[in-house]
């Protein structure tokens, strides 16, 4: 298994700042890199963060990943694709129906 975590250095020590999944005195090997950098972030190719995200095992290593991401969102609502997903599949709405009339 491979992870990459966020962690702080204090007191001498590496604190994780979220929970891993590991069991109570596991050896691991670690690999240490400075934080991600915009300059790191810029010099990144997208199919370099595409293969991160799709290597994350969990929902915190891919909130992690998802931080080199561009701030631009390039239109993209995930909202209403969420909401619209909701009505394909016949489930109730997550935003009010505009049309309907009071």
């Amino acid at each position: 298994m491979t992870i990459t975590v966020r962690a702080v250095y204090e007191g001498g020590v590496l604190r994780p700042v979220q929970p891993l999944g590991l069991a109570e005195g596991e050896t691991v090997v670690v690999t240490i890199g400075a934080g991600y950098t915009a300059a790191t972030v810029a010099t990144l190719s997208e199919d370099e963060i595409v293969r991160r995200i799709q290597a994350c095992k969990t929902y915190h290593e891919w909130l992690e990943v998802t931080k080199m991401l561009p701030a631009g969102d390039g239109g993209y609502d995930i909202v209403q694709a969420l909401d619209d997903n909701r009505h394909w599949s016949g489930e109730r709405p997550l935003l009010p129906d505009e049309s309907a009339q009071p």
